[in-house]
């Protein structure tokens, strides 16, 4: 999260996943992703507190990297991009019923496929590691994860009684 994409559309977004997930388990901003003077707004603006050492209750995780998901490995302090396998490691040890991440991390290269193409491949990736996943593919795409058939059954559950239609859930085909 950079400070001139504060207030942008996407925050609008992220603030409907606390609405939507809240009751069911609260959403957490990782902050890896949420530099300290920013973190008093995002959340003011969200509705999202940061990630504590030790949550309390039933809990989700909101990866909120500049860019997105990479297909390469990145060091854990990378703030711009998650890997599949650190969101794969957070699903498998932190808890969460789910983790959601922000994701525009698409290449424009032919050879590498549409936004959707691209998509599919990370959800493949995803469930090589065992995990199951989906995506709210919109302006704003996001990625939900969990180790649970039935925590993203519950989610994406949520999200389409919340008013979100069956058409923006992409699962893997």
């Amino acid at each position: 999260m950079r400070h001139e994409f504060l207030g942008d559309s996407y925050d609008a977004v992220k603030r409907l996943w606390s609405q939507l997930l809240g009751s069911w388990a609260t959403v957490y901003a990782h902050p890896r992703f949420i530099p300290l003077d920013l973190r008093t707004a995002y959340t003011r603006l969200t509705m999202i507190e940061m990630l504590p050492d030790k949550p309390r209750g039933a809990f989700s995780i909101l990866n909120d990297p500049d860019t997105g998901i990479t297909m390469n490995a990145q060091p854990s302090s990378c703030t711009t991009h998650v890997s599949i396998e650190q969101i794969a490691y957070q699903c498998r040890s932190s808890g969460a019923r789910c983790v959601i991440t922000f994701d525009q991390s698409f290449k424009r290269s032919k050879a590498e496929g549409d936004n959707a193409t691209q998509r599919h491949v990370k959800l493949r990736a995803l469930t090589e590691h065992d995990i199951r996943c989906f995506y709210y593919a919109s302006h704003a795409t996001f990625l939900f994860a969990s180790v649970s058939d039935n925590y993203m059954v519950e989610a994406m559950s949520l999200l389409v009684r919340g008013g979100i239609p069956q058409r923006r859930i992409e699962l893997l085909k």
